[in-house]
């Protein structure tokens, strides 16, 4: 099962803005989501000297990383219009379990 992360930069002259796209969509997206993933970090938020960042990540099944990624790819594009500097990163991660079986090897016991 893969980690998704998603981090959002926000400029601060944005972040209401993004927060009301969020509040408006979030019930959508989670309903959207269901089944599909164990919610890790729901969204850890960190200002930082010049915007703000926020992350999440996601433990997503194999069979349903495609799904999932067409879902959160839609919902992050709610946030295009934002413009003004706002940007944000969809990176899919191997577990270290993962990674070493792909070299394989296997964890120890």
């Amino acid at each position: 099962m893969p980690y998704v992360f998603v981090t959002s930069y926000l400029p601060y002259n944005k972040a209401a803005e993004s927060a009301k796209i969020w509040v408006s969509t979030v019930k959508e997206y989670n309903s959207q989501v269901r089944g599909l993933r164990k919610e890790l970090i729901p969204n850890a938020v960190k200002a930082r000297k010049d915007y703000i960042e926020v992350v999440s990540v996601d433990d997503v099944e194999e069979s349903n990383l495609g799904k999932f990624l067409q879902i959160i790819q839609k919902y992050m594009t709610k946030f295009h219009d934002i413009g003004g500097g706002y940007s944000y990163n969809i990176e899919v991660r191997a577990k270290a379990v993962e990674a070493l079986e792909m070299i394989g090897m296997k964890m120890p016991e």
